[in-house]
C-alpha cells in the first residue's frame, strides 16, 4: 500500500543529526520504580540500527506528571547500552546541557534526552502551528537536519514532540510507525466476523467513546469488558454498587454512557459473571453478591472460561488492556487466559497497550499473535476509522518536502 507520508526510504540521513521521537513508555515496578519490560525499547531497534550512520538524538517520554511511573529516562539508556548500542543520557530537555550534548553526538552514537514530559509545556495538546512554537520545538530544531517519528503509541496527541517540529523539518516515520500503519490498515479491511473486542484496563474515559463508535459502525461483534471498563458497565448494569467507581476518571460523566450503550447493545456486550476479590492478601473468587465491599482485582474463572470460548470462536480477535490489576501475580488469571485463547485463535489477531503486550512477551506468545500493536489509544482510534494527528502532520510535511 502506498502511505500518504514519508518514510526512511526517501531521505538521506547518513552522518545527519537526526531528532528521533520515540515511545518507550515501560511497565514498571510500582514499588522499586525498576523497568519489568523493554519490549518497546526492543521494538524501535529496527529503526536505530538503519540511523547507525547518524548522529542520532532520541526524544520520549515515561509515564505522566503525577502517576508513579513518571521516571526519568535513565533506566530506558541503560537499556540500549545492553542492546548494543551506544546511547548516553543528558539530563537535561532543551537547555545548555542538552545543547552542547546534542552538538557533540558522534556518528554512530545516541543521546537520550531527558522524560520530555518534565517540559510542562509538553502536555499541551493543541493544533500543530501552535505547539511548533513551544520552546521545546524552538530551541531544538534549528541543531538537526532531519526529524523521525517512529511514536505510534503516541500517534493521537498533538503535542509538541509529537507533531512540532513537522512544521519545522524535514520529516518522516521510523520503521515502527510504518509497520504498525501498513498492518493495522490490513487488518481494517479485512471483513471477517465473527470480530471480537477484548477491553479492559483503564482510560475508561477514552475506552467508552470507541465501544461506541465501533458498535455503531457495526465492526464488533462481541465486545467482552474487563479491568475498571469492565468495572463501570457493571456499575451501569446494577450488578456492583457505585463505590466501585471510585478508581474510574471522569466516573458520574461516563456511567450514563455506559447505561445507553448497555440498553442498545446489550445482546453485544459481555460482562464479567463473577469476581476475584483481594480479601485478607489473597484471591478470593465469588460472585457478585459476595464481593462484600472487597476489592475487586480481576474476573472470575468462570468468566475467564467463557471469554475464552468466545475468543477461540473469532475470525479477528482484538485485546487491548489487562482484565484485572496483573501488578499482583496472583490477579494475573483473566489477562493470562485471554492472551491464551487469543495465541489459539486461528484467526487474524492483535493485541495492543503495553501491559497486555509485555504479558503476551512474558508467556513467549509473540509469535502466535498476527500483530503486537505498540500502541493503545492510538491503536484503538485508527481501528474506529479516526485520522491520527500525526499521520496528519507527517503528511503535511511530505508536501512541503516536495513543493
Amino acid at each position: 500500500m502506498k502511505l500518504p507520508f514519508k518514510t526512511l526510504d526517501d531521505v538521506d540521513y547518513a552522518g545527519k543529526r537526526v531528532l528521533i521521537r520515540v515511545d518507550m513508555n515501560c511497565s514498571l515496578n510500582p514499588e522499586t520504580k525498576v523497568i519489568t519490560n523493554d519490549s518497546r525499547i526492543v521494538a524501535m531497534t529496527p529503526t536505530l540500527r538503519e540511523l547507525s550512520k547518524s548522529k542520532v538524538i532520541l526524544m520520549a517520554h515515561q509515564g505522566r506528571p503525577g502517576s508513579e511511573d513518571f521516571i526519568s529516562l535513565e533506566q530506558h539508556t541503560v537499556i540500549l547500552r545492553k542492546l548494543g548500542f551506544k546511547a548516553t543520557f543528558v539530563d537535561d530537555i532543551f537547555g545548555n546541557k542538552a545543547k552542547n550534548a546534542i552538538q557533540n553526538v558522534e556518528v554512530g552514537h545516541i543521546l537520550v534526552l531527558q522524560n520530555v514530559r518534565m517540559f510542562e509545556g509538553e502536555m499541551k495538546q493543541a493544533p500543530v502551528e501552535e505547539v511548533s512554537q513551544e520552546p521545546i520545538v524552538q530551541e531544538l530544531y534549528p541543531l538537526f537536519d532531519l526529524f523521525v517519528n517512529d511514536a505510534f503509541g503516541a500517534a493521537h496527541r498533538s503535542q509538541a514532540s509529537i507533531v512540532g517540529f513537522t512544521a519545522v523539518l524535514p520529516s518522516v516515520a521510523g520503521r515502527v510507525m510504518e509497520k504498525e500503519i501498513r498492518v493495522l490498515s490490513k487488518v481494517i479491511a479485512e471483513e471477517l466476523h465473527p470480530w471480537i473486542l477484548v477491553l479492559g484496563g483503564s482510560k475508561v474515559k477514552d475506552k467508552v467513546k470507541i465501544i461506541g463508535k465501533l458498535l455503531a459502525m457495526g465492526r464488533a461483534d462481541n465486545v467482552l469488558l474487563g479491568g475498571l471498563i469492565g468495572t463501570l458497565f457493571l456499575i451501569a448494569n446494577g450488578t456492583i454498587p457505585n463505590e466501585y467507581g471510585a478508581p474510574i476518571k471522569g466516573f458520574q460523566e461516563v456511567l450514563g454512557i455506559a447505561k445507553e450503550l448497555l440498553e442498545k447493545y446489550s445482546d453485544v456486550i459481555i460482562l464479567p459473571e463473577d469476581a476475584a476479590v483481594e480479601r485478607d492478601g489473597k484471591r478470593v473468587e465469588c460472585e457478585f453478591g459476595e464481593i462484600a465491599g472487597d476489592p475487586f482485582l480481576d474476573i472470575g474463572y468462570k468468566t475467564a472460561k467463557k471469554f475464552g470460548k468466545t475468543i477461540r470462536g473469532a475470525k479477528v480477535a482484538f485485546a487491548n488492556g489487562p482484565m484485572g490489576y496483573f501488578e499482583k501475580e496472583e490477579f494475573t488469571h483473566g489477562t493470562v487466559e485471554v492472551l491464551k485463547a487469543i495465541a489459539d485463535c486461528n484467526c487474524i489477531t492483535v493485541v495492543g497497550g503495553g501491559h497486555v503486550s509485555a504479558m503476551a512477551q512474558r508467556m513467549g506468545l509473540l509469535n502466535k499473535i498476527t500483530h503486537i500493536s505498540t500502541g493503545g489509544g492510538a491503536t484503538m482510534g485508527f481501528l474506529t476509522g479516526k485520522q491520527l494527528v500525526l499521520v496528519d502532520a507527517l503528511e503535511a510535511a511530505a508536501k512541503r518536502m516536495d513543493a
